[in-house]
């Protein structure tokens, strides 16, 4: 018995190469096809009438296990046939999908199917390290000229529309362009609308927005379940862990597809104003298993993954098939980590998607043994983000951001752990910094005296807190002041404040950034 293990690596950097929205949904309907139509039909041609519901021990030639996000993982009893499986999907995506890195390896099972595939694993990753990359494709001599969306060398000339300029196209970027209107039926089937709606959230996107987001979003502990799956059947035969892991697999597919949508539908509820066709502005471009990544208006970012991550809390606790696989690894439901990069429109999403993925790693993971998160920032500048750089420049004692993320979200909102950075905690911050005065129509804190203590944190927590306290004096006899003055900090009177790790926090300059990015706020200013 052999493992077949093909993966479709840097994803994301295959979609975002390109700044032309079309090409970056048209990559996304490329890299779905590697685990739906090209792998069905590979796995027919490679064993005549193939069928999904096919198991080695009723007799079959091949098993499909996993089939999710540009990846797939069957059982084949001959192992040259698996070889053929993968050489099947492999020239597929390289002839139809130029500069798609997919790769597979084939694998004996050995006695331990779950061994076997976190050896196989090891092996194709090793395997797409040590041999060339997609660019090595694409040869530069004799020269030719460079496309203009990918930089890639251009294969043809074509315009974007009627009376634009011819523009150089790589093979690519072809590609990609080609499944356009296939992608928008994807898309459309989704999030349940029509692929007429789905073109003009695309042109929405590309013509009108002003800030633009990336959202990527990625289960909590998911090689760790699938691990300790491993361990618990490790005495009970490869068609029970197949079985154990296709169902894992399909729910969490099921799970992440009924989040998106409640996410969807939920966020188009409370913003109606930015929705196009009474859909909200969102393009899912990878979605399945514990794997997202969305383009959408800034406007909009930050309360759907808020809502995402909460109805995949709610879905995976509630599903019937994943429950009893989730109790065995003593789990009532799985969560999710999320990073929230909003850019400007024309900003290169190749690096607004690294810094949502480094948001992820670097913050909101730090929460994942507990709880759902997500961290976000707001790039107000043009050169290539560095989340690092980017916290520095406001600083507390001891040389920590001046932050509150991650902010947790879903079930363990409740946990003490969260005190002070919980969603409803930077809902209040921002909510403090737009309440006005019932008569005068002022801001109750002006945006001066909100800048006045950002510079003070900058200056030091000391200077901080002392601008803190004359503005308290200043306010003193007028309660509502005082009340939105409070809510900026921990609720306490507290602009800078200490987690119960000893972490030293404050949440102003996130209310900051997320108050043109909340509710009203109709663009940052």
């Amino acid at each position: 018995m052999h493992l077949v293990v093909i993966n479709t690596a840097g994803k994301q950097r295959y979609i975002f190469s390109s700044r032309k929205r079309k090409e970056i949904v048209g990559a996304s309907d490329l890299i779905a096809r590697v685990n739906s139509t090209w792998a069905e039909e590979a796995l027919t041609r490679t064993f005549q009438g193939f069928h999904p519901g096919w198991r080695l021990e009723d007799g079959h030639d091949a098993e499909l296990i996993t089939a999710s996000a540009g990846s797939v993982t069957a059982l084949v009893r001959d192992r040259e046939a698996g070889r053929r499986l993968v050489t099947e999907l492999t020239r597929r995506a390289l002839v139809e999908a130029p500069g798609l890195d997919v790769c597979g390896v084939v694998h004996d099972v050995g006695e331990s199917l779950a061994a076997g595939r976190e050896e196989a694993g090891k092996k194709l990753a090793a395997l797409q390290e040590t041999r060339p990359g997609p660019e090595a494709r694409f040869l530069r001599l004799p020269l030719v000229e460079d496309c203009q969306s990918t930089g890639l060398p251009a294969t043809e000339l074509r315009r974007e529309g009627r009376g634009e300029p011819l523009s150089t196209r790589s093979a690519a970027s072809v590609a990609k362009l080609a499944h356009f209107p296939s992608a928008l039926d994807r898309l459309a089937e989704n999030a349940q609308t029509t692929s007429r709606t789905m073109s003009k959230i695309v042109d929405r996107l590309g013509l009108e927005a002003e800030w633009v987001a990336v959202i990527h979003a990625d289960g909590n502990g998911f090689g760790q379940l699938f691990r300790g799956l491993g361990e618990r059947m490790s005495g009970l035969g490869h068609a029970a862990y197949a079985k154990e892991l296709r169902t894992l697999s399909l729910g969490a597919d099921r799970c992440a597809l009924k989040a998106f949508r409640t996410a969807l539908q939920l966020t188009a509820v409370e913003h109606a104003s930015r929705n196009v066709d009474g859909r909200p502005p969102v393009l899912p471009l990878v979605l399945g298993g514990d794997d997202l990544t969305v383009l959408c208006e800034g406007e909009v970012a930050l309360p759907f993954t808020r809502h995402y991550l909460e109805a995949f809390e709610r879905e995976t606790a509630h599903d019937d098939t994943l429950r009893p696989v989730l109790k065995k690894a003593g789990r009532t439901g799985l969560g999710a980590a999320a990073g929230v990069a909003i850019v400007k429109r024309n900003y290169p999403f190749r690096f607004a998607y690294d810094l949502a993925e480094e948001l992820i790693t670097a913050e909101a993971k730090g929460v994942k043994d507990w709880a759902s998160a997500l961290a976000f920032t707001v790039l107000l500048e043009s050169s290539a983000p560095d989340l690092k750089r980017l916290r520095r420049s406001v600083t507390l004692p001891g040389g920590g951001p001046a932050t509150a993320t991650p902010y947790v979200v879903g079930e363990s909102s409740g946990n003490p752990r969260a005190e002070g950075r919980r969603w409803a905690d930077l809902e209040r911050r921002v909510a403090a910094l737009r309440r006005r005065d019932a008569e005068s129509g002022e801001p109750l804190v002006p945006a001066g005296v909100a800048h006045d203590l950002r510079e003070g944190l900058c200056l030091g927590a000391d200077v901080a807190e002392a601008r803190w306290s004359l503005l308290r004096m200043r306010f003193r006899g007028d309660q509502s002041r005082l009340e939105a003055l409070d809510e900026l900090g921990d609720g306490s009177g507290r602009l800078v404040w200490s987690d119960h790790e000893g972490t030293t926090m404050t949440g102003l300059v996130d209310a900051m950034e997320a108050q043109a990015f909340l509710g009203d706020g109709g663009g940052a200013r």
